[in-house]
């Protein structure tokens, strides 16, 4: 609980510009101020909050939890060691609902499953990346462009798409588009799950 307290203390007397700096702020909190502690780990998240509107009046108090994906980091620091900064997307779902198959994939005297060139493609992606020096990096800035290249590549051109023969292809151009767009990171994973878009 003791630690709990520790972050109110320091979110109320820091002005939060991103939460990748508060993670960090928090290792650092401990790391300086405790010498018995060896190692620290913080997670943080934020969940896409958004104030309702009636008629165009926005509600004194009500909100909803919109599914843009939910933003995390983690920042975690041996003592004498260097501090690593993650990032990422969680609970991003996506569809496409044509321009995706399953083709050209290997077979043998096993395979059961036949080749579709037009299918439906649900995922919810899960991407974590991690930063290398973490030098006067703008965290938002890196962060909105992770997710719209995520988006990007996913979908293709607005009036076209872009067909992707196979889900892992998919996942490979989302990760090829981000490591060639955005310098800052130094590795990338993203996991795609498929979900039953009927719920």
């Amino acid at each position: 609980a003791a630690h709990y307290t520790t972050e109110w203390e320091i979110f109320d007397m820091t002005l939060i510009a991103t939460l990748e700096q508060f993670a960090i702020d928090i290792c650092q909190h401990f790391m300086t101020t405790f010498c018995q502690v060896a190692y620290v780990k913080t997670y943080v998240q934020e969940v896409p909050w958004q104030r309702l509107h009636e008629n165009g009046i926005p509600h004194i108090h009500s909100f909803i939890c919109v599914p843009n994906g939910i933003r995390f980091c983690e920042a975690e620091q041996c003592r004498n060691g260097p501090l690593i900064v993650f990032a990422g997307i969680k609970d991003l779902k996506l569809m496409k609902t044509t321009q995706s198959g399953f083709e050209g994939f290997y077979k043998n005297e096993h395979t059961t499953l036949p080749e579709r060139n037009d299918r439906i493609l649900c995922g919810e992606l899960f991407c974590k990346w991690s930063y290398g020096e973490c030098k006067d990096f703008d965290f938002d800035c890196i962060w909105n462009k992770i997710r719209e290249c995520i988006l990007e590549a996913f979908a293709g051109p607005p009036d076209c798409g872009e067909y992707s023969p196979s889900y892992q292809k998919t996942v490979n151009s989302i990760q090829m588009h981000i490591l060639s767009k955005v310098s800052q990171v130094s590795s990338f994973l993203l996991l795609m799950f498929y979900f039953n878009s009927a719920c």
